[in-house]
């Protein structure tokens, strides 16, 4: 359709016409702008971009009839077949009316028929407005008679009027919904859908509108990573794109066509964007079941414009409730979405109507899918695409609830357990089985990703899993440089040194034997001489914060080994345990000693002993109960973990330190430490025949005084901490 645009003034309406012919809102082209002043911006507007316009003023005609039957004679000549006034200073004339019968529309900005008539446009139309005290204006397109802003009516939009208003205020908010509502009303002409008949405008559906095609996407984004690409995919599918703030601005600045919501809703954003999209115009858009004939009467009744998909993600409360020092900050409290978790819940719920995207990843693949199969996306994808917004917003809850109850997951404040507790963990990627070859088993892990990195070797399997996160634990509660040895999720060697080569051979030391195949973990760079040791040995893990490059170049010719960095301390998190369908929950243990450190044997323990007893006492730490350590001051010398029995295990660690001395010398003091309390002196006794000289233990049985009699029976050194460490 050829289009004359008629304009006295600086012709936004003009530059809202001709952007909507530009992106194919309006089927039709500006041919001709039409002015009765020379120096009006819209005749500037027409000549930059190669319009032909006509500069004609009504004086220069005998008769303001005349004047039309010639402007009605210059359009015929262009072929124009519609005529929009967007502020044209002039009452137009039956010889044009009656040459466009029908076909000439306008723009007034407030709601006809009221604060219409000569006399009345622009400012002094929004002037008159706010003086009479009524709480709507708007603006509206019509069809234009003989009289003064008269005739049939296209299409209106409302407009609050606030308390607060002037007439500029409210002019700008007009002027937003007639940039908007005067291109879809030419729309309607331009399709033909749209004539007078009995003195009001009747328009026709449009042969599209029951086509499952989708038509419109609301997009409200606070990570905008990727939305520009996804808008302009859904543009040339022919989407309509409606937006609110940062998202529009973002929108708009990269050149596309997007309508804003307040032109949909007839209210402004309000409370510093606190209420954007929560209204009727915008849920029922959503909710609206397109298969219910009577919910679509409705929504024709109510003027609803149905939404078919729906892209929004969160405010990123997580990062500033982490920032902040106080999650009840207003600052967090700001981060709380409110409208975007109602639309995520909204257009999941209709999922049978509705695509829901709340994260960046899904662009691409939902933009594939509409292009392959025009312009529609399968139930399965839907179904699938509200499942993931339901758990978005789930996640989203459950990120606030443990903010503000200190009890999460990774909280600052550890100790707290709330009423639920809610982890959200993303699968990192399946494992080749689990403990055992016929189980099957994944490793997640939280938003904030992996505490280490593989840079070389063999797939990971579960238990290698488990014995590197256990090694590393045991080597980081070390300041001195340590190295640790693991097998089967338990120490087999812990040494500490003035060199990490130093504690490397004192920690492999203990039991070469079991430290085949094991996991190493370091709280050292590895360096050169190391892995020309580990070269010549079978070790399935190392744990360490970084590596030489000259031992990566040694350790990478062994394709097995599976070499991992980890460089941040144990967390500090609640620890979870699967107990089938119950999880236990606790605190790490992450302390070594208590405040109760006190001798309460007759002797009391050398400096040696003392340096060996602290040490054994942070290995005990690290092994399964019931745990017995032999250590000297750097080193363990034997290792009980695990038995049923104490005794057991005191006899398994005099064992495996029997073994140790056939090839090292006796440390210059031999210490013993359990993990938890004697319950009687037969431990005591057996421990004696070992050769050691000082126990340490935590102490509180109800048998603690036989214990330490027998302790100073055999000149024995006893330290009681106060404090168990049981590794189940």
């Amino acid at each position: 359709m050829k289009i004359a645009v008629f304009a006295s003034g600086e012709g936004t309406n003009l530059q809202a016409l001709l952007d909507a012919c530009a992106d194919g809102r309006v089927r039709g082209s500006v041919a001709l702008v039409v002015s009765n002043k020379e120096d009006a911006g819209a005749v500037r507007r027409a000549q930059r971009v190669g319009i032909e316009t006509l500069v004609c003023p009504q004086n220069d005609h005998p008769t303001p009839d005349e004047y039309n039957a010639f402007l009605a004679q210059e359009c015929k000549k262009c072929g124009i077949e519609l005529i929009c006034l967007a502020g044209f200073m002039l009452k137009i004339k039956r010889p044009l009316i009656e040459a466009y019968n029908g076909k000439i529309l306008n723009v007034h900005p407030a709601l006809l028929p009221a604060f219409g008539g000569q006399g009345m446009y622009g400012r002094k139309v929004h002037e008159a407005v706010i003086a009479s005290g009524v709480k709507i204006s708007g603006a509206t397109i019509h069809v234009v008679d003989e009289e003064y802003d008269h005739g049939p009516v296209v299409l209106q939009a409302h407009v609050p009027v606030l308390a607060t208003d002037t007439a500029g205020t409210l002019a700008a908010r007009v002027l937003a919904q007639e940039h908007w509502i005067y291109p879809r009303a030419v729309a309607l002409f331009a399709e033909g859908r749209a004539k007078v008949e009995g003195g009001k405008v009747i328009v026709r559906p449009s042969p599209h509108e029951a086509s499952p095609r989708l038509k419109r996407a609301l997009i409200s984004v606070s990570d905008k990573t990727g939305v520009v690409e996804f808008a302009k995919g859904l543009h040339e599918l022919g989407l309509e794109i409606v937006s609110t703030s940062g998202t529009y601005k973002a929108l708009v600045q990269a050149g596309l066509p997007v309508r804003p919501l307040e032109t949909m809703t007839g209210f402004p954003e309000i409370l510093d964007g606190r209420v954007k999209t929560l209204h009727p115009h915008v849920h029922g858009a959503i909710l609206l079941r397109r298969g219910d004939p009577k919910q679509v009467r409705e929504a024709e009744l109510f003027g609803l414009e149905p939404i078919d998909l729906v892209a929004v993600n969160l405010y990123p409360f997580k990062k500033t409730a982490a920032e902040a020092k106080d999650p009840y900050e207003q600052a967090v409290i700001e981060q709380i979405d409110i409208g975007g978790v109602a639309l995520i819940r909204a257009a999941s719920k209709n999922f049978e109507d509705v695509a829901v995207l709340t994260a960046p990843s899904d662009y691409d693949g939902v933009l594939a899918e509409l292009n392959a199969a025009q312009c529609r996306l399968s139930l399965d994808t839907r179904k699938r695409l509200a499942l993931t917004g339901f758990r978005h917003t789930a996640e989203y809850d459950a990120m606030i609830s443990g903010a503000w109850s200190g009890g999460a997951a990774g909280s600052k404040e550890a100790g707290a357990f709330p009423p639920s507790l809610e982890n959200r963990l993303i699968k990192v990627q399946d494992l080749r089985y689990g403990e055992n070859p016929h189980q099957k088993a994944a490793l997640y892990a939280s938003e904030a990703g992996m505490s280490f990195s593989k840079i070389h070797g063999k797939e990971l399997s579960y238990n290698n899993l488990l014995d590197a996160a256990g090694t590393w634990d045991a080597v980081s509660d070390f300041e001195a440089p340590a190295a640790v040895v693991f097998k089967h999720v338990t120490p087999a060697g812990i040494g500490v040194g003035d060199t990490i080569e130093q504690a490397f051979d004192k920690a492999w030391a203990t039991d070469p034997l079991s430290a085949f195949g094991g996991a190493l973990a370091f709280n050292r760079p590895v360096t050169r001489a190391i892995a020309e040791l580990l070269s010549k040995r079978f070790v399935e893990v190392l744990v360490a914060p970084a590596y030489e490059p000259e031992a990566l170049e040694i350790l990478t010719k062994k394709p097995n080994v599976r070499i991992l960095v980890r460089t941040s301390a144990p967390t500090k998190a609640l620890q979870l345990r699967s107990i089938g369908d119950e999880v236990l929950v606790t605190e790490p243990d992450r302390e070594i000693t208590g405040s109760d450190w006190k001798v309460v044997s007759k002797r009391s323990p050398t400096a040696a002993e003392e340096e060996a007893l602290r040490f054994a006492w942070t290995a005990a730490k690290h092994v399964k109960s019931n745990a017995i350590v032999l250590a000297g001051p750097d080193r363990t010398v034997g290792i009980g973990a695990g038995q049923m029995s104490r005794v057991d295990s005191v006899h398994m660690s005099g064992v495996k330190f029997k073994l140790w001395l056939r090839d090292n010398e006796g440390p210059k003091a031999l210490v013993l430490a359990s993990d938890a309390f004697f319950p009687f002196r037969d431990g005591i006794d057996a421990a004696f025949t070992l050769g050691i000289s000082a126990i340490i233990h935590p102490g509180g049985s109800i048998k603690d005084a036989e214990v330490i009699a027998a302790a100073d029976e055999h000149n024995l050194a006893m330290v009681m901490t106060g404090m168990r460490h049981f590794r189940h």
